[in-house]
């Protein structure tokens, strides 16, 4: 290795290397121009690393310029705004310019003040480093004449337009000896220049009281009130050729106005401006002015940013889930600090060095429990925050889960710094936006997305600190060590923390950069704090002579040793004595040692004759609680846990636990300290009041259980109820019951049958859906998964001591999974409406899982028949195009992209796996890569690599590439793009520029005699996180090189690992491809080898970390790097885990060849591509929480890898055409195997096989005539066939062949005429009219198009007679019989904003043949952009000339993705959102509609056109690949929503009355809760009108009101003269239990529209 680290050393040295060569840098502006007064026009000399605060402006003056007038002596080291300004802290967030013009008085010049004025103002606004749009404020500096300049420019930009942006953002001037009024010189200069030729009008605008200077005089006040003005005047006189005098008088320099500061300068005219040193004095007072200026904006600008914060604080709060502000925790820890402690820490040259050198990075402080570490950390942000530091803090906290958690601490910090800092706050809120479900993510995703890809990439002006308390009490401490470190390394970041532990334990964690300092707390260190704490509290001590109080304080401080706990606790001891003796008695006994000072304590507890039980209880629930309960929560808790009543949680504690319990400022019960917890959890404590942690545990979960077991959990009594769990009234411990269940059942005894029988009862009940429904509602669907795998904990750790047989274990085993599956699959909708758990969920849930058995199985809710699966599916989708072969694959947080060997590159929504768009690489794809940051896509090929914008869907730009990519990375905010080429060359790209930025080749220091081993590799990836490039060449070891050292790192073999290069191999099986893990600062690399091992390297120090054998392929790193993807040669995708190479989940296909493997941006789902095929993926197992590392105390459980098989796609024969019939107990379909089937409605069963085309041809499209039962289909040969079917009796048979005709051409459309006697033939070149019947067919006529326009026909519904044809936004009427066309040449203009890219898709006749739905979108396929339409029917006729959709539907023009059908009443639809929707003449709500259900996300997750329709009978037939879904009743199921509900004031009461009632709902679905609710009948119009049902709650009881339909029956008309009208079961249908309406009907006004006063009577 010797000879490899002299290679390094080398290498690197004499160069800079290829990375620090390629990335952008800020080039040096040269100190010296060719022109010594510098350039013309507005030049940046700074640009601050962070947003500027402010843009300072420098304008020289008469005969100056623009570096010359601000340089003494020429000097350029004192060239000051460039060379001084920058490094000065007052201006590091300044950005420094300095103006230039021809102002030499020598030369002849057309030019004058007005003119360089504005050439100023243009300069400014037009100058690329001053973003148009910035509201960042500009100050001047003007000198001499530049001063005017200054003014002008001002005026001018208040009286032009284009300027006003400009004046608004000129905030101070400071004039620097400036002529306001004239100077007397200006006019000897002007008579000698008059012996000279040519004009000078600038030095004319000199002259004392020119016009120049009056006209500026006279405008300038009007405009400058509002500006802070510095007037600096020259004390020296000026020595010039002819003589020596003041140039500017002080009555010249000032102005006088009330805005202006005015101060003299120890100079002359021209050293105004120039300094010598940055001490000169002079210097100094125009420094601060401008400094005291800038200041003033810096605050401001944290003002209005703060203001900023507070409008959005919320919305910031939603995205980071930060619902306690850290400021809380900060004020608790300040109160408990005694005045005057904790200053030794400050006085410590280590920690002021920390603070102010940037030398060092991380201070870290250790000590021992209980010394007072937090609160020394309070101390040190209160000093921090006093000196105005930006300072960020986070208290560990052991008693609570959340502050124990890493992903809770980086949301919090991401959370404070964009509190402080506006670019981080538009940083952090671009990124939620992307991934609303950030919050949610694992502690890595976080830190790669917030911190890696966001926060840590800025440059901050000055250092932030920050502050972390008790690291130790962190769960993944050694985890966030690493983090830290390389926080310091790469930001203007400083770290403070405090822990138990020492840094040098954490030293294993690699090799860092950082200079870290540390501390250790002793004895003396606090003896201070202790003393000043037993002053504070003397009144606390007995009342005895002063000498024997100052005794008891030395005692009680030289006993200390330094923990503030224990002296605490005898204070507490000290308090409740009263003589001398037992003071020198508690003094002399109690212990100095904290375990044994606690077993006195509970000793005490124990000889109490009353409360033990009471006390164990409280201490059992401090201890083994999640998280903190509240005083309520742990009131109710105790009551349910003793079965018995409490009066006073609060005095309970004070009397019972020996002061060990507290309640601090939140109400919440607290634990003394950590070591009181431990002493109690303790297993050799011989106290009776240690808690076995198992059994306390085993205890809660009980509590927990019993709880959600309770009334108060039940579910509604009715599955098709809308009412939500947020009508009931429940007590404050239901938050902590259903947030909480999992952490107890995890450590709960697994052979506690009263557990078990607890769990069967809670998921055998409709609590189960309570639960599910408040987690949505109130918490965070994490909870569903993590009680999940409790739940399978829980069953595996049983199975090792039980038999896991029987009916509790298997619903324990299905809900382990279906809560897991629930949020996969339907997370987006629980969250959106968590009432759907109840009546929509559960029928689309697998007919074996427990939902869909215990909660899906009802007479009259939605139900679902015709599909075989009875478990949860892995496969989300399945994208199938058999005409291409996929080549390549990448993924991003919002898209995947699959690229074809034909140079198709088809985009992909990654949440729906819908196609978005469509590019052309025009040659095979051999690699792509999707930005993370910005909407970029790299495609590859062998010859070029091109640059996708995705926004625009434009390609930026095409780079040549002599050799194939083998891999492609995106860096420096993926503005560079990184190659690696098979002609082992390393290549960067400016995507800013679209140019090559350098080149290198990795091989060219290899030493020659191992030059042949590196001739053509086969794989490559890079590893930027640890700098380096792995290339696999065939048969070889694998080449390491180091990105940053440009220089060989190492080689790696299969055997032990890294081994110099220079060393002889023996013969071993080459590698044949890796992969980095992508996690930050991880160094893992993984390789497959030929033989078939999966070896996993750590580069940090060049070892094998694990082998196993896999037979790998390719290979895929998570973005989150915690899970490998292996493909192997036999079809099988293997996960494992990428730090152990633990096997964690595999799947098997019968289809081999997996061309590549690529996980999701949230690294929750995986992809592969093989042959034609692409499948997305979403197992269970990659939803690893890092809930999997919290349970280390619970039994070791099986960890055999989960097996899943997939049925192989050639063993299904999909189904592609759709038609249904009249009587809605039938319907057909045709499949890709070219026949035709019917089906049962009833059961969604294939019965018969009808009609076969041809083998291996697809039916297209089907149309069933139920008049005349001709049945036409289209296959994909163009073959189109027309049958007359027979039925007898159940049986159905294909009778005769009418029509059978192979056209030739793809075929668009076919349409039948009523009686089946004409048949339309449409394609893209003519439409073609047949004349059929038994006797054979004839072509009656033709239409030939010459112009390919997309076009549909349709039936008309209110004429046999007549064919319709849209055509764009034209309607044509045409004669059935001859294809006459009926309507003028120009037909009927279709009015409304039909887009020019949208064409027709589907005619549909609706609501009884009255109205016609048109639906328009993009070409064909499942495009998103679309439009509904719906016309009068009348308004088609042959004399119309023009038709207007109808107004009332306008609003649902844009929110329909697909038109399925019409039941007759009503138009059904598939809203955008997934919701199966539907409208109709009676709706009158805002929005036009009723949702009804949604569909699963995995339902909709294809490749192809959705194919799905309504029978008459309102059920909804959906094709899922080879079977079809019956969707029962679905529309009889509505959504409620509170804002399409009217409020009606009926005799001084409440009623909720929802105006798009028209769904019929019997009694029996409404929820009949015990209480104040009654049932009521309430009509909607005066006459005829539909029963509804409403359910009233007292508004005493503070609850809602919730209303629900009835039926569609009409009621009898009222009389008009009687204030009373009747109803009776003669008057009125009622479905369902009529008799329970009538026993709980009462009569109500109910205000009837038109008749205010009427009223009906009871019976």
């Amino acid at each position: 290795m010797n000879q490899l680290g002299n290679q390094k050393s080398t290498a690197s040295s004499p160069h800079r290397s290829f990375l620090s060569r390629a990335l952008p840098r800020r080039e040096k502006s040269s100190d010296a121009s060719k022109d010594l007064k510098g350039p013309l026009g507005l030049n940046t000399l700074y640009e601050p690393p962070s947003t500027a605060i402010t843009d300072l402006v420098f304008v020289h003056g008469l005969g100056g310029g623009s570096q010359s007038t601000w340089t003494r002596s020429g000097d350029a080291t004192l060239y000051w705004p460039q060379t001084w300004l920058p490094h000065d802290n007052g201006f590091r967030d300044v950005r420094i310019h300095s103006f230039g013009y021809n102002s030499n008085w020598e030369t002849e010049s057309t030019l004058n003040i007005h003119d360089f004025a504005k050439s100023l103002l243009g300069s400014i606004q037009d100058c690329p480093a001053i973003p148009r749009g910035s509201n960042v404020p500009i100050v001047l500096v003007g000198h001499s004449m530049g001063g005017l300049v200054i003014k002008r420019a001002y005026i001018l930009a208040k009286q032009k337009e284009e300027y006003l942006s400009v004046s608004h953002r000129i905030r101070t001037i400071v004039f620097l000896a400036t002529p306001h009024r004239g100077a007397d010189l200006a006019q000897l200069l002007t008579k000698i220049l008059n012996f000279s030729s040519g004009a000078r009008p600038f030095v004319t605008d000199l002259h004392r009281n020119s016009l120049a200077t009056q006209s500026i005089n006279d405008e300038f006040p009007q405009h400058s009130q509002d500006l802070q003005l510095y007037s600096f005047y020259e004390t020296l006189p000026t020595s010039y050729k002819v003589g020596k005098t003041l140039i500017v008088d002080k009555d010249s320099a000032t102005l006088g106005y009330v805005n202006e500061r005015t101060a003299y300068l120890n100079a002359n005219h021209r050293d105004v401006c120039r300094y010598a040193s940055p001490t000169d004095p002079n210097y100094q007072t125009v420094r601060n002015a401008l400094a005291s200026a800038i200041d003033a904006f810096r605050s401001s600008a944290v003002t209005s940013h703060r203001e900023l914060d507070n409008e959005h604080r919320k919305l910031l709060d939603s995205f980071l889930a930060v619902s306690d502000a850290p400021e809380d925790d900060l004020m608790e820890f300040n109160a408990a600090r005694t005045t005057g402690s904790c200053e030794w820490l400050l006085k410590k040259t280590s920690f002021q060095e920390w603070q102010g050198s940037p030398n060092i990075h991380m201070y870290w402080i250790s000590a021992k429990p209980a010394t007072g570490k937090t609160i020394l950390s309070g101390k040190i942000v209160h000093h921090l925050k006093d000196y105005n530091r930006d300072v960020a803090f986070y208290f560990f906290d052991y008693r609570s889960k959340e502050k124990t958690a890493m992903n809770s601490f980086l949301l919090s910090m991401a959370w404070q710094m964009a509190y402080m800092h506006t670019e981080v706050f538009e940083t952090v809120l671009g990124i939620c936006e992307k991934d609303g479900q950030l919050c949610k993510a694992d502690y890595r995703t976080i830190w790669r997305k917030l911190f890696v890809e966001g926060i840590l990439r800025m440059k901050f002006a000055r250092p932030q600190y920050w502050i972390i308390d008790a690291l130790d009490e962190c769960r993944s401490h050694a985890e966030l060590v690493p983090l830290l470190l390389k926080v310091v390394e790469v930001c203007n970041i400083r770290v403070l923390l405090t822990s138990r532990d020492r840094f040098e334990s954490y030293r294993q964690v690699g090799l860092s950069k950082a200079k870290v300092v540390t501390e250790e707390i002793s004895a003396d260190d606090t003896r201070s704090d202790i003393t000043l704490y037993l002053e504070a509290n003397m009144d606390r001590l007995p009342s005895i002579d002063e000498e024997a109080r100052q005794d008891m304080v030395t005692k009680i401080l030289t006993k200390s040793a330094g923990c503030f706990l224990w002296v605490s606790l005898i204070l507490q001891e000290l308090s409740r004595v009263h003589t001398f003796a037992e003071i020198r008695q508690v003094l002399e006994e109690v212990p100095n040692d904290m375990n044994e000072l606690y077993s006195r304590i509970f000793d005490s507890i124990s000889s109490a004759p009353y409360g033990k039980d009471l006390a164990k209880a409280i201490l059992t629930w401090t201890v083994c609680s999640a998280r903190p309960l509240t005083t309520e929560e742990l009131h109710h808790a105790i009551q349910i846990d003793m079965k018995d009543s409490i009066d006073s949680v609060e005095r309970s504690i004070a009397t019972n636990c020996g002061h060990l319990v507290y309640i601090d400022g939140h109400s919440r019960v607290q634990m003394v300290h950590q070591t009181a917890r431990d002493f109690l959890l303790r297993g050799n404590s011989d106290s009776e009041f240690a808690i076995d942690g198992k059994v306390g545990h085993t205890r809660l979960a009980l509590c927990c259980l019993q709880y959600l077991n309770s009334k108060e959990m039940k579910g509604p009594r009715h599955r098709n109820s809308n009412m939500s769990g947020a009508l009931k009234s429940r007590c404050p411990f239901v938050a902590y019951a259903s947030d909480s269940l999992f952490e107890h059942i995890s450590r709960a005894s697994s052979t506690d049958n009263d557990v078990l029988s607890a769990l069967v009862r809670f998921l055998d009940s409709s609590n189960v859906l309570s639960w599910i429904e408040y987690l949505a509602q109130h918490s965070n669907l994490n909870r569903l998964i993590q009680t999940g795998k409790a739940f399978r904990n829980f069953q595996q750790r049983r199975s090792k001591h039980l038999s896991p047989l029987g009916k509790e274990i298997s619903l324990l085993d299905s809900w382990a999974t279906d809560l897991v599956r629930l949020v996969t699959k339907f997370g987006k909708n629980l969250s959106a409406l968590p009432s759907s758990i109840f009546y929509l969920i559960p029928p689309f849930c697998p007919s074996g899982t427990a939902p869909c058995k215990r909660f899906a199985a009802s007479t009259r809710g939605i139900t679902i028949h015709g599909l075989s699966a009875t478990t949860w599916d892995d496969c989300l989708s399945t994208i199938v195009d058999a005409t291409e072969q996929f080549s390549a694959l990448t993924c991003s947080d919002n898209y995947f992209a699959i690229g074809m060997l034909s140079g198709k590159v088809v985009i992909y929504n990654e949440m729906t796996c819908q196609e978005t768009h469509t590019l052309q690489h025009h040659e095979p794809v051999r690699m792509l890569q999707l930005g993370h940051r910005t909407d970029l896509l790299i495609s590859s090929g062998a010859r070029s690599v091109r640059v996708w914008d995705m926004s625009s869907w434009k390609e930026l730009w095409t780079f040549d590439i002599p050799q194939v990519c083998m891999s492609l990375w995106l860096l420096e905010d993926e503005q560079l793009l990184l190659g690696a080429l098979r002609n082992n060359c390393l290549t960067i790209w400016d995507l800013i520029t679209g140019t090559l930025r350098d080149s290198a080749d990795w091989t060219q220091d290899t030493q020659s005699q191992f030059s042949h081993a590196f001739r053509r590799p086969i794989a490559a990836a890079f590893g930027i996180e640890s700098s380096l490039l792995a290339v696999v060449y065939r048969g070889q070891d694998i080449l390491l090189w180091d990105l940053e050292g440009d220089t060989l790192h190492d080689t790696y073999c299969k055997e032990y690992g890294a081994r110099s290069l220079g060393e002889k191999s023996r013969a071993q099986p080459g590698a044949t491809g890796v992969v980095f893990s992508a996690a930050p600062n991880m160094t893992l690399l993984a390789a497959t080898y030929s033989d078939g091992d999966l070896v996993l390297f750590d580069t940090s120090d060049g070892t094998v970390r694990a082998l196993t054998l896999a037979n790998a392929q390719t290979l895929a790193s998570s973005p989150d790097g915690r899970t490998l993807a292996c493909g192997n040669s036999s079809g099988i995708i293997q996960l494992y885990d990428f730090d152990t190479l633990k096997l964690l989940y595999c799947i098997k296909s019968e289809e081999y060849g997996i061309k590549q493997l690529a996980f999701s941006g949230d690294s929750h789902r995986l992809l592969d591509i093989r042959g034609s095929q692409c499948r997305v993926w979403d197992p269970t197992i990659l939803l690893r929480q890092d809930v999997d590392d919290e349970n280390s105390d619970t039994i070791a459980v099986s960890t055999a890898p989960q097996e899943i098989s997939v049925e192989s796609p050639g063993d299904m024969i999909l189904i592609t055409s759709l038609a249904c019939s009249d009587n809605a107990d039938y319907f057909f379909c045709g499949k890709e195997d070219g026949a035709i089937y019917l089906y049962e409605t009833k059961s969604g069963r294939q019965t018969t096989s009808l009609i076969s085309h041809a083998d291996g041809v697809s039916i297209l499209s089907l149309d069933f005539n139920s008049e005349s039962k001709i049945l036409s289909s289209t296959d994909s040969s163009s073959r189109v066939m027309a049958h007359r079917l027979s039925q007898h009796q159940h049986e159905w048979q294909a009778a005769e062949t009418w029509f059978d005709y192979r056209v030739g051409i793809a075929v668009d459309q076919v349409l039948s005429n009523g009686s089946s006697t004409r048949l339309l033939v449409s394609t893209a070149k003519k439409d073609e009219l047949w004349s059929i019947s038994s006797d054979g067919s004839m072509a009656l006529d033709s239409i030939f198009r010459e112009k390919q326009a997309a076009k549909r026909w349709s039936c008309h519904p209110l004429c046999e007679e007549q064919l319709i044809l849209i055509v764009n936004n034209i309607l044509h009427l045409y004669d059935w019989q001859t294809l006459r066309r009926l309507t003028g040449e120009d037909g009927i203009l279709l009015e409304g904003s039909i887009l020019p890219e949208l064409c027709i898709r589907s005619i549909l006749p609706c609501f009884h043949d009255t109205v016609i739905a048109t639906a328009f979108s993009e070409s064909r396929g499942p495009r998103t952009k679309s439009k509904l339409l719906l016309w009068n029917t009348s308004d088609f006729s042959v004399e119309s000339k023009t038709a207007a959709p109808v107004p009332k539907y306008h609003s649902l023009a844009d929110k329909v993705k697909t038109l399925i059908g019409s039941d007759g009443h009503r138009l059904v639809f598939l809203e955008e959102n997934s919701w199966i929707s539907s409208t109709s003449p009676q709706i009158t709500s805002v929005e036009g509609f009723v949702r009804h259900f949604f569909l699963p996300a995995d339902w909709l997750s294809t490749n192809s056109e959705l194919i799905m329709q309504v029978t008459c009978k309102g059920e909804i037939i959906f094709v899922k690949r080879d079977e079809v879904a019956i969707i029962e009743r679905g529309l009889a199921s509505m959504s409620w929503d509170p804002n399409q509900a009217d409020t009606v004031k009926v005799e001084g009461q409440s009623w909720i009355f929802i105006r798009s009632i028209v769904t019929p709902v019997t009694v029996d679905d409404v929820p009949r809760e015990t209480g104040a609710r009654r049932v009521i009948a309430a009509t909607e119009a005066k006459s005829y009108c539909r029963l509804n049902l409403a359910i009233r709650v007292r508004e005493k009881d503070s609850e809602t009101f919730w209303i629900t339909p009835y039926s569609n029956t009409a009621l009898p008309e009222p009389d008009p003269h009687s204030k009373h009208w009747r109803t009776s079961t003669n008057d009125t249908e009622m479905s369902g239990a009529a008799e329970d309406l009538l026993a709980c009907m009462e009569v109500v006004r109910c205000g009837l529209r038109g008749r205010e006063n009427a009223k009906t009577e009871s019976y």
